[in-house]
């Protein structure tokens, strides 16, 4: 690839402690690193692990301290960030797209009323409805259905098995991947005057998802109730989460795997939802917000603070409490013991 420690090092930034002519071919994790192979380190315990290893170059934040290793030829690419460093790096060795050529295949149904951008690149078996709108340079891979009236922005790239529904709007620059569904109908009955059976609410509104968008595998937007539900720009989603209908989530916002986000939740910008989270319907969350992994919100969480727990509560008094309830079998054995 003719990557040397002393090209990583520029592109990153880095202050190079050993060799500048050290070659790098790759990338891995720090205990299982070749001698050819770039790691990165944040922490003590990764640097005892790289010292086992026979990689001989690797990406160290400056806050590590390693005073008291010897690090022998390796070679040490010093920087403030190691993740956001390792991001442009992983760059340079990012796997080959399997992506379909320019056009359409034979054998999609493709509405004539639809407009089809410049350079777009479309896999087997797609459907798009009438007056749908893809933006230029898309790449829609195969069994992806593109709802009447919906759009996709340019350079969006949309995985196997995509949905998108009706009247569905999906940005600029944005990463669907296999089996996400957005718009299908959201989750609401109501049981019947006689009792006899529930009633379906039908759902006449939309999704809007902003441009740099991801949403993981298998993962669920349904369209709002009687308004649109959004996803605001540069919102990043993982696999398996369900977002309800009418939530609005803003900006730059992460929500891990298996969270559950009910109709009209809202969400503030650049917040960090754990995974297996969920939330009840109304709730506002406000930005800046962190929710620990498997959290059940039942509160309105002010800006920029940290809760965690079953209900959720400010992180800081639930483990408090943890830490109390960790204490109970012994306060309750001596206890015992004084009574006897």
């Amino acid at each position: 690839m003719g990557h040397t420690s002393a090209s990583i090092a520029e592109l990153i930034g880095a202050t190079i402690e050993g060799s500048s002519e050290a070659v790098i071919d790759g990338v891995s994790a720090a205990d299982v690193a070749r001698q050819s192979q770039l790691t990165f380190i944040t922490n003590i315990a990764y640097a005892k692990q790289w010292l086992e290893s026979a990689g001989a170059v690797a990406i160290m934040g400056n806050k590590v301290d390693c005073t008291n290793i010897n690090f022998g030829n390796k070679t040490i690419l010093l920087v403030d960030n190691p993740d956001l460093a390792m991001a442009k790096v992983l760059k340079l060795f990012a796997l080959p797209e399997d992506k379909p050529v320019v056009g359409v295949h034979e054998s999609c149904a493709v509405d004539p009323t639809a407009i089809i951008g410049a350079d777009v690149r479309i896999g087997p078996f797609v459907r798009i409805g009438k007056n749908v709108t893809i933006g230029d340079g898309c790449v829609i891979q195969s069994n992806v259905h593109i709802g009447m009236d919906a759009t996709v922005g340019s350079q969006t790239v949309l995985h196997s098995g995509v949905s998108i529904g009706s009247f569905c709007h999906v940005g600029s620059h944005c990463i669907l991947y296999a089996n996400v569904v957005i718009g299908a109908d959201g989750f609401g009955y109501r049981p019947a005057e006689d009792g006899s059976h529930l009633v379906k609410m039908i759902h006449v509104g939309n999704v809007e998802i902003h441009d740099y968008v991801e949403i993981g595998a298998v993962s669920s937007v349904d369209r709002g109730k009687f308004a649109s539900t959004i996803v605001g720009k540069g919102t990043k989603i993982d696999n398996h989460v369900q977002v309800g209908h009418n939530v609005q989530i803003g900006q730059n916002c992460v929500i891990a795997a298996y969270t559950g986000l009910a109709g009209s939740v809202q969400i503030g910008d650049w917040c960090q939802i754990g995974a297996g989270t969920g939330i009840v319907p109304h709730i506002k969350i406000g930005s800046g917000a962190m929710i620990g992994a498997k959290s059940g919100v039942m509160n309105d969480i002010p800006a920029g603070e940290s809760w965690l727990g079953v209900p959720a509560g400010p992180t800081k008094n639930t483990l408090r409490q943890w830490s109390a309830v960790r204490k109970l079998p012994g306060i309750i054995h001596k206890l015992a013991q004084r009574d006897s």
